[in-house]
């Protein structure tokens, strides 16, 4: 891994700093985030629903809305339809919630992930005939094929699509009303979550209504577990959901949060994005995962206290089981890649794995080899893949230049995935090797971003409170690493699957403080106790009960 420090020119951080009325630490973390301007600077730090993008420049939301408003007035049945991942059941739990809130008659369906997969088939027809739908709205995916969208409407089932994902064009001509930032021409902000659109749908609704916003934002708790867990940039309005939601959680509307929150046992006051991607949601994925979507649905939207806790514990199980299963496919494509030779890509197929646990297993791979992955789990005559690829790389237009042999396709630029019949997959696994092969991994050298010096000595909590402000940290606003000089492992051990985490302390001079490191136990010998270490790192809040202290993320050393 590369190490970059980004520097500046001492005048101009003077100047800039005077300027911004800030800290040079925090002006530079501001001109390293490309906010150069007072105006910039004062948007991004004070983030408010003012930022809110207008619903309506959507080009079909006026006449979304009106569909929804006319299924309100005739008392029509409204089924919403989620994608199976946590920003789909995240996005469908929200839309249940404040539709019903607004008097309308609202249902959700869910698609189980191993027997239904993503698409209309004869079980949700028969779902909708047994409720009456007259109106059905996607949440976090589209339609695949015309034969889908006829299927609906022999049914008499006018259709609303609610999607961010990059369209394949399927069904262009067939005059669906779609909202999806990706396809819209007026919309500014394009990267949007499913469960991101889900809440300009309900803000649309609501305006046209003449109801306060005010239960919409109170909500946003539950949207901004969706859109953490599907890793969209932390630019522009997402900033103002994901904040706004964080702040939620303090004191939640949502019971079933609240429990999850104590059971993880998590200080909601002190509660970050990397908390919800890797506990809460995590927590979620485990269910969704093992084959039961519909039940994390009825976990945001439930009261019933006897039926959350029945949730939670089905959560533990399914999560010990996800566990299971991801180390048993994890460890059997490691002792796979260590018989390879530097591979520049990763594709492999098994009639044994769950395609429930293969994408996390995919990510780990990826992440670690710093190499696109695909890996495909056959059952009953057919492929289902997970695909995650590398900066530099759009692994979805690859696939899109093949995608007339899936039957299902979908994704972005880094993850995507494809289900197809058997009998293709050598083909696609051939079209891949000849794809990927001429990639020029060198040139996608990993680079680790360091955005200053800082001594560990100089961190304290008032520190990191300010530098906090420039949170929630994710994609287009990483967190701040620092590097430092001349520090000591000490009193560490490793933890999880093949021990490739550390938890332990650092020591310089006589400052000593706690560090995790993940993914680096294999780089930390005990052999070296006594070496001296250059060390990039992030600041963080712990909380243990009321207590709360800084902790060190370790994200590389030498």
């Amino acid at each position: 891994m590369k190490w970059e420090l980004k520097k500046h020119d001492k005048n101009y951080l003077a100047l800039k700093s005077k300027e911004f009325n800030e800290s040079q630490l925090i002006t530079g973390l501001l001109l390293n985030r490309g906010i150069t301007t007072k105006k910039e600077v004062e948007k991004f730090l004070n983030t408010s629903e003012s930022e809110l993008n207008d619903p309506f420049l959507f080009e079909n939301m006026h006449e979304v809305v009106e569909r929804i408003l006319d299924a309100k007035k005739r008392k029509e049945k409204i089924v919403i339809y989620g994608d199976y991942d946590v920003d789909g059941i995240s996005g469908t739990a929200y839309l249940v919630l404040v539709f019903r809130k607004l008097g309308l008659n609202v249902d959700y369906y869910i698609p189980n992930r191993a027997h239904e997969g993503v698409g209309i088939n004869k079980n949700l027809i028969k779902y909708l005939s047994k409720k009456n739908a007259k109106l059905f709205i996607t949440v976090d995916t589209g339609i695949g094929s015309k034969e889908e969208l006829l299927m609906l409407r022999e049914n008499d089932i006018d259709v609303i699509i609610t999607d961010h994902h990059r369209p394949l064009d399927a069904i262009s001509d067939m005059k669906v009303l779609t909202v999806n930032p990706k396809i819209s021409k007026n919309y500014p902000n394009k990267n949007l979550s499913g469960s991101g659109v889900a809440f300009k749908l309900a803000e649309a609704v609501y305006e046209t209504c003449g109801v306060s916003k005010k239960l919409l934002y109170d909500y946003l708790d539950i949207v901004m577990i969706g859109t953490v867990a599907d890793v969209v940039p932390m630019t522009d309005e997402n900033r103002f959901i994901i904040k706004k939601g964080l702040y939620n959680l303090r004191k939640t509307k949502v019971k079933g949060l609240k429990y999850i929150i104590s059971y993880l046992k998590i200080n909601p006051k002190n509660i970050t994005t990397s908390d919800i991607g890797f506990y809460i949601a995590s927590i979620f994925n485990a269910l969704v995962r093992i084959d039961n979507s519909k039940m994390v649905v009825n976990f945001f939207i439930q009261e019933d206290d006897f039926k959350i806790f029945a949730i939670i514990e089905e959560m533990k199980k399914a999560n010990k089981i996800r566990r299971y299963l991801e180390i048993e496919i994890y460890n059997e494509i490691e002792e796979k890649i260590q018989k390879l030779n530097n591979p520049k890509y990763i594709f492999m197929k098994s009639r044994r794995w769950h395609s429930g646990v293969i994408g996390v297993v995919c990510s780990r791979i990826s992440i670690k080899y710093n190499i696109p992955v695909i890996l495909v789990s056959i059952k009953n005559g057919y492929g289902k893949a997970s695909c995650r690829s590398i900066e530099g790389l759009n692994i979805f237009d690859i696939l899109k230049e093949t995608s007339d042999k899936f039957d299902r396709f979908g994704g972005h630029d880094l993850a995507a995935g494809f289900l197809v019949s058997e009998k293709y997959l050598a083909e696609i696994e051939r079209y891949l090797k000849k794809r990927l092969l001429t990639t020029n991994k060198s040139s996608m050298e990993k680079v680790l971003n360091i955005d200053a010096k800082l001594g560990i000595e100089e961190i304290n909590k008032n520190k990191l409170l300010d530098i906090n402000r420039l949170s929630p940290f994710g994609l287009d606003n990483q967190e701040p690493n620092f590097i430092d000089t001349g520090v000591k492992f000490v009193n560490f051990t490793k933890f999880g699957v093949n021990n490739r985490h550390f938890k332990g302390y650092i020591r310089k001079n006589n400052r000593f403080i706690s560090v995790i490191g993940y993914n680096l136990g294999h780089k930390l010998k005990l052999k070296n106790l006594n070496k001296k270490y250059e060390i990039v790192y992030t600041p963080v809040f712990k909380s243990v009960r009321t207590d709360l202290f800084i902790e060190l993320k370790v994200k590389d050393f030498n």
